[in-house]
């Protein structure tokens, strides 16, 4: 759990940092920069409501019902991207769906009702998805 939560935290700043380089961030609150810009201390930001254009993204281990903080509320155009490092699932789930980890289960890929979408030959992060293991070339 430990490695999980650090390696949530790294992508957390990372994913962040690459939403913050967008052109609306120039549209945030000096309050909402406050928030969005990497703290040294790494705790989660303390937000009550989260309002601003560009995504806001968290680590759901400071937060109820496993941490002591509230979540925070959505408004306006507000979203707010969870990273869940509580079990290894529910970790890569989410990895995938802030755009860090570019997951496919192939068995699933056919099916439509499936979590994991075939999203082209470039996928959701825009980067080259290939078969691996026996008969794949690898």
């Amino acid at each position: 759990m430990r490695a999980r939560l650090n390696l949530a935290l790294q992508a957390r700043n990372l994913v962040q940092a690459l939403l913050n380089a967008g052109e609306v961030f120039e549209q945030s609150t000096d309050e909402q920069r406050q928030v969005l810009l990497p703290q040294q201390n790494m705790a989660p930001p303390d937000v009550d409501v989260w309002a601003g254009v560009v995504p806001l993204v968290l680590v759901t281990s400071f937060y109820r019902p496993l941490g002591d903080r509230e979540q925070p509320r959505v408004a306006g155009p507000g979203q707010i991207w969870w990273i869940d490092p509580d079990t290894p699932e529910a970790f890569l789930e989410t990895l995938h769906q802030v755009r860090w980890l570019d997951v496919i289960h192939m068995a699933a890929a056919s099916d439509p009702g499936s979590r994991y979408r075939n999203l082209g030959p470039n996928g959701a992060a825009g980067y080259w998805w290939r078969p691996c293991g026996a008969g794949a070339g690898t």
